[in-house]
């Protein structure tokens, strides 16, 4: 089992940059002056897991930040595409946070805040409203989410031969490899879940066997999907508001499909974390937060010689809290006529029900990845976030 550490933190400080509207020039902050000369504090400490324990105090930005274009956070070097936002680095150990502070915070409409990297992103202002997106999933064939767990995932077992990967776990399980058609206990298996101990994100589903004995002398050109990342956002006085049609996204990517002859599709990422606190919290109709399993990509044919033969399908990355999205079909064999079964499926990702991947329809073809397992939501607010727009179901800390 992966070990987590635990969160300690204090945040003394931290200025960052205000982006500033396209109708104003940009400026760089003076030294931290806070208006109200008050800091951004936060707590969260859960008798049932005394690990989970965070506190935290940042001097913000002089300014309020509006972030108006399309912007991409890089929480390793804390410095975003374009150019213009800042998180500032804050050492705990061995562990760090990439944080966003300033007295308000709005992600405009229509507009993507991402992060990707090793650290977590963490959110701290007076009053923050989310009328776009706050995003650290990952995605297939894309960026990893911010802190999502690369190292130290337990694999389970590998697939053999042309079986399906696994999906990644988290706080719960992915689904179960495919296996090759006509052999069975060849599809990977990672039937494990971890809990949730500190701002961490989700494991990553494993690749897709590539019809050698072992399943892997490719060097593992079929990769799993990764796992969703970790935020942690704080309104310490007014509302966190998230408007209709906004969207706070951790969820896993999904895996990719058996490329040649014989090989099994990947298994989906896991979903990640988000913590939400703030003294209430709004959550307009048409509103999301979710942190979902990827869904799994689809097994290839087995006869690539003959005319027909396609490569198994990615698997999509979830879009809603409802998953959005779907496993990777499964490839056609490649038979001279007729259409016998080729490749399976992969599984649904998380809230999907099934989330194994489909075995390989005939003897050879590729088993379909497994769907990944759920992330995680934690709530600290006088609010309860309940209701479908919400996946999975938030759990409420003191």
């Amino acid at each position: 089992m992966r070990a987590v550490g635990v969160i300690l933190l204090l945040l003394v400080g931290c200025g960052v940059q205000p982006r500033n509207s396209g109708d104003t020039d940009e400026v760089s902050p003076p030294p931290v002056v806070v208006s109200d000369g008050l800091p951004i504090c936060a707590s969260i400490a859960t008798p049932g897991m005394p690990m989970f324990k965070a506190s935290a105090c940042a001097m913000p930005a002089p300014g309020p930040i509006a972030v108006v274009t399309m912007t991409s956070i890089d929480t390793d070097l804390g410095t975003s595409k374009p150019p213009g936002l800042t998180c500032a680095h804050v050492g705990n150990g061995t562990a760090k946070l990439c944080v966003i502070a300033a007295p308000a915070i709005t992600v405009d409409a229509g507009i993507t805040l991402s992060a990707h990297g090793s650290v977590p992103l963490a959110i701290f202002a007076h009053s923050i409203s989310i009328l776009g997106t706050v995003d650290v999933a990952s995605h297939a064939g894309g960026s990893v989410g911010a802190a999502a767990l690369l190292d130290g995932c337990l694999t389970g077992s590998l697939p053999r031969l042309a079986g399906g990967g696994h999906g990644g776990g988290a706080s719960g399980v992915g689904g179960q490899g495919g296996d090759q058609g006509g052999t069975s206990s060849t599809g990977g298996a990672g039937g494990f879940t971890f809990a949730v101990t500190g701002l961490v994100g989700g494991c990553g589903g494993t690749r897709g066997g590539d019809g050698s004995p072992g399943g892997q002398s490719d060097g593992g050109a079929t990769t799993g999907g990764a796992g969703g990342g970790a935020v942690w956002i704080v309104s310490d006085r007014d509302k966190l508001f998230i408007d209709s049609g906004a969207a706070i996204n951790a969820s896993g990517a999904g895996g990719s499909g058996g490329a040649a002859e014989g090989h099994g599709g990947a298994g989906g990422g896991a979903g990640g974390l988000i913590v939400l606190q703030a003294p209430t919290i709004q959550l307009d109709p048409g509103g999301a937060v979710f942190a979902n399993g990827g869904h799994g990509g689809g097994g290839a044919g087995a006869n690539a010689a003959k005319p027909g033969f396609t490569a198994g399908a990615a698997g999509t990355d979830s879009t809603g809290p409802a998953s959005g999205g779907s496993g990777g079909g499964g490839g056609t064999d490649g038979a001279d006529t007729g259409t016998p079964a080729g490749g399976g499926s992969g599984g649904a990702g998380y809230p999907g029900a099934n989330r194994r991947g489909q075995d390989g329809g005939q003897a050879g073809h590729g088993g379909g990845g497994g769907g990944g397992g759920e992330g995680a939501i934690r709530v600290v607010s006088g609010t309860r976030l309940t209701g479908p727009n919400v996946s999975p179901p938030a759990v409420q800390l003191p």
